[in-house]
């Protein structure tokens, strides 16, 4: 038997997936439909899983606590996420991110050697241009958290497991924590509708980013397990760019308000790049293509917010 996710299989066998209790984790282990067999892991064993998952706590960059068993699948999503919040521990998110990414890959290595392993990389690993990014265009990383996911790549083309290589572009979805770009902007607009006031607080509206909805983000690592290149790497992303002050403008559009954003100097980035658009022409040639309208997904986020503020 095989184990189908949207129009991708994958062969029968255990799935591990490492930064479970994530964003990105927890939709992934329903999409995947998670069950019997499976291993999800995080730094605690305190997060949600789907019934018959083993859930197990580990802390990269260390070793796992327990013996885990042969499993067919790791999906390598654990690390610390948040470009911004990674300037301030540039170490850590080495350790974590690069250091972590190359214990897991000798971990499936010695006790999983049949295993196909999908790392979580990032766009952060590109040298800013304004120019589409290809996966051969110059890499060049402006934050710790890039040359994090850029170390652990190479460290990973090092390690002999087979792997394929995601190169995840911003993405976005229910259930996102709260800081990240997109959710923050739902949560001020609801405010300012609800106290009837007409502006909120922004950071650069200027730059554009290639966002993605986190069920068509899922289905491209299926497409990858499925499909992809040993050793290959692939963008994850859309093709297309907008700015945030274009995506602020959609939510305030679907809150029905007219708010507006008041740029506010102390919510700018140091260092953020401002046009970061991918190519996903070899992840479309593999049989991916885009679920969920940006408008669409943009609702159901704002909708969730709305739900629970």
């Amino acid at each position: 038997m095989s184990r189908q996710i949207g129009d991708f299989s994958l062969d029968d066998g255990p799935v591990l997936v490492t930064g479970a209790g994530g964003f990105a984790g927890g939709r992934l282990m329903e999409l995947f439909q998670l069950g019997q067999g499976d291993i999800a892991s995080d730094i605690t064993s305190d997060f949600y899983a789907p019934a018959g998952v083993r859930r197990i706590a580990w802390e990269l960059p260390h070793d796992p606590p327990v013996s885990l068993g042969d499993v067919r699948y790791v999906v390598h999503l654990a690390g610390l996420s948040s470009v911004a919040h990674t300037r301030s521990s540039v170490e850590k998110v080495m350790k974590v991110n690069a250091e972590g990414t190359l214990k897991v890959a000798r971990w499936a290595a010695r006790y999983s050697p049949d295993a196909t392993l999908l790392f979580a990389s990032s766009a952060e690993v590109y040298r800013p241009s304004a120019e589409t990014l290809a996966e051969t265009s110059p890499l060049g990383p402006r934050s710790p958290y890039g040359e994090s996911k850029l170390r652990a790549e190479n460290l990973l083309a090092d390690s002999g497991v087979e792997h394929v290589i995601a190169r995840s572009f911003p993405h976005y979805g229910s259930g996102q924590s709260g800081h990240f770009v997109l959710p923050s902007f739902c949560q001020r607009v609801i405010a300012s509708v609800r106290n009837g006031t007409d502006e909120i607080s922004t950071g650069n509206l200027q730059a554009v980013r290639d966002y993605l909805y986190i069920d068509d983000v899922v289905l491209a690592y299926a497409c990858l397990l499925a499909n992809g290149r040993s050793g290959g790497i692939y963008n994850v992303c859309s093709g297309t760019g907008h700015s945030i002050g274009d995506l602020l403008s959609l939510i305030v559009k679907i809150s029905g308000s007219g708010t507006q954003g008041v740029t506010d100097h102390r919510l700018l980035r140091e260092n953020d790049q401002f046009c970061q658009i991918g190519d996903p022409g070899k992840l479309r040639a593999l049989g991916w293509t885009v679920k969920v309208p940006l408008e669409e997904g943009l609702k159901m986020l704002y909708q969730w917010w709305e739900e629970r503020l």
